[in-house]
């Protein structure tokens, strides 16, 4: 990217909470957070201060499938860059008092989640969507595990899935492919191979949650479906569009039928997050108490008419806003780098943006139909967070939907 003044650098880890056993639930999460503590080169202080110095923006997050680690940086800062990032990854120290303070701020972040009901909702809505297995556990963790964490359970989950085949490390901005190499075999030193473990199966079963909060103004709804996998591309792309046309926008059917007309909510959405062996459909609505049912009546009604119908207006529309999202994201380094990054990780390859676009534009009214009615006649699983919520709620929607009974 020539006309850049700045690199981006993704460093992505093939592990998440997914892949973590039952008394190891929350340790991804909690290392990630450990990765800013000091090293045996440099304190916590230390490495704040040498990013600060170069300008860096510095920062790391854990999913269910990924741990990434992220800087930007002007490129002739690169060098700097990556040397921090190498010791960070590689020569972590975690010392019991640092342990002690995090597992503080992660407790915090755990009761963040507690308090905020858009946190909570989702939190619920994946535990019981996924119940039983890792796939749907917090990632997080839970306090019983985090209190127990010591340098050796880090030191040992380092050494199984901080291996040379997890770890992916990619680059964008105004840089040459060799000065990278050149660096990255400098600092990358300590990486061992190994054996890249597989998570257990997603298994989607779906169900219904209410945590009451009395305290709160209104009542919010995660519904949801299980979706595609991105082994798919072709079925991810169509529910990518498919969720635009539905809720993705001020001119979707969500928005322009359950915010507009009806004036039930303030904020209503859809959103398909697919992941490497299954995938949610996803809807996120906030009410007051009083509409619960009625807006869960019109997201019924709205869910079995696209499954019959989709306009040529529509689907352009949607198709035009994926390709401006695709192509606005692909000027900017952060994204190309991390994009890189996720692809490699997932398909061990690139897929260039042409290549996306093709599969977007190609698609057409019946095969979104046809994506509808494979992801609406899954076993659905409705999350609330709110008050005084009529348990007969969860028969209707049983009902409605043509669940099977619980």
């Amino acid at each position: 990217m020539p006309y850049t003044k700045t690199v981006a650098i993704n460093v992505l880890v093939k592990v998440g909470s997914r892949y973590e056993l039952p008394e190891e639930a929350g340790i991804s999460h909690f290392l990630e957070h450990m990765a800013f503590k000091g090293t045996s080169n440099r304190s916590a202080q230390d490495i704040a201060k040498e990013f600060d110095a170069i300008g860096g923006h510095f920062n790391a997050y854990t999913s269910r499938e990924q741990t990434v680690y992220y800087t930007k940086v002007l490129t002739e800062y690169f060098s700097k860059a990556i040397d921090i990032l190498a010791d960070i990854i590689q020569n972590s120290v975690f010392n019991h008092q640092d342990i002690v303070k995090e597992l503080g701020v992660i407790l915090q972040e755990i009761a963040g989640v507690e308090d905020c009901p858009d946190g909570l909702v989702y939190e619920n809505f994946y535990n019981k969507a996924y119940n039983g297995s890792a796939f749907g556990k917090s990632v997080l963790g839970n306090s019983k595990n985090l209190l127990r964490f010591k340098k050796s359970d880090f030191k040992k989950y380092l050494a199984k899935h901080y291996i040379a085949e997890n770890i992916i490390i990619s680059v964008a901005g105004n840089i040459k492919h060799q000065a990278i190499i050149k660096t990255l075999e400098k600092v990358f030193t300590k990486v061992t191979q190994g054996s890249a473990s597989s998570p257990e199966p997603a298994i989607y079963k779906g169900g219904y949650v209410y945590a009451e909060k009395k305290e709160l103004e209104q009542t919010t709804i995660a519904l949801g479906f299980e979706s595609v996998p991105y082994a798919n591309l072709l079925e991810f792309y169509r529910a990518q569009i498919l969720a635009i046309i539905f809720g993705g926008g001020l001119s979707s059917r969500l928005f322009q039928r359950i915010r507009e007309e009806l004036a039930l909510v303030y904020s209503i959405g859809s959103y398909n997050s697919s992941y490497l062996d299954s995938g949610i459909f996803s809807i996120y609505a906030a009410c007051e108490h009083k509409n619960v049912n009625i807006l869960l009546d019109n997201l019924i009604i709205e869910i079995q008419k696209i499954q019959d119908l989709i306009l040529d207006e529509e689907l352009l529309r949607a198709k035009n806003q994926i390709r401006a999202n695709i192509f606005m994201a692909e000027e900017r380094s952060e994204y190309k780098s991390e994009e890189i990054a996720k692809n490699f990780g997932l398909f061990g390859k690139y897929f260039p943006a042409s290549e996306a676009m093709e599969m977007i534009m190609q698609t057409t009214k019946n095969q979104l139909i046809d994506t509808a009615r494979q992801i609406f006649t899954t076993k659905s699983t409705l999350s609330i967070v709110g008050t005084n919520v009529d348990s007969k709620i969860f028969d209707k929607i049983t009902r409605l939907l043509g669940d099977k009974p619980l």
